[in-house]
């Protein structure tokens, strides 16, 4: 039983390992952190409010008055709640954006996401040195330690992997 559910397992691993990731962007004020992201085609972005009115904006940059010329533009609404805006980016390529509330891009709230090609595979994975944020098991419950079994990693530049440890 424990060679079925341990194969069942990984076969679901594998499968779910080039699915999209979410990554989160905090806004607050006059800032976006991180404030250049580089996320794969498919993934999506959430923005989260730490506090204040605020929006993000793919159209027009506020200090020019000129299109950002991104390759898809959109501009959510200024909003005070702390889910702002979740975004699917579909196409490649570098995107520019602002708060365009008041004088807040003025102030240095820009960011810039970076949408990559997908191109990972399970033999081309490149591990990083990102910190990591939180640990969950495979349920969504926190863990303080690294125990055996799926677990999900939240690292502090917002983008989530998965792994199966066994020790």
């Amino acid at each position: 039983m424990k060679k079925y559910f341990f194969t069942l397992l990984s076969a679901v691993f594998l499968i779910n390992l080039n699915a999209q990731t979410s990554y989160t962007i905090n806004s607050g004020n006059f800032y976006y952190t991180p404030q250049i992201l580089t996320i794969n085609v498919g993934d999506t972005v959430h923005w989260v409010n730490d506090g204040g009115l605020h929006n993000v904006n793919f159209d027009i940059n506020t200090m020019t008055g000129i299109s950002y010329n991104n390759p898809e533009s959109f501009s959510s609404t200024s909003t005070n709640d702390v889910d702002m805006y979740s975004h699917v980016f579909t196409i490649a390529g570098t995107y520019e954006y602002d708060c365009s509330v008041g004088s807040h891009a003025a102030n240095g709230m820009t960011g810039t996401v970076i949408v990559n090609n997908n191109s990972s595979s399970v033999f081309n994975i490149v591990s990083t040195n990102r910190s990591i944020c939180k640990i969950y098991d495979l349920f969504g419950k926190e863990v303080t330690s690294q125990t055996d079994g799926v677990l999900i990693f939240r690292y502090i530049d917002g983008s989530i992997e998965k792994k199966i440890l066994f020790k």
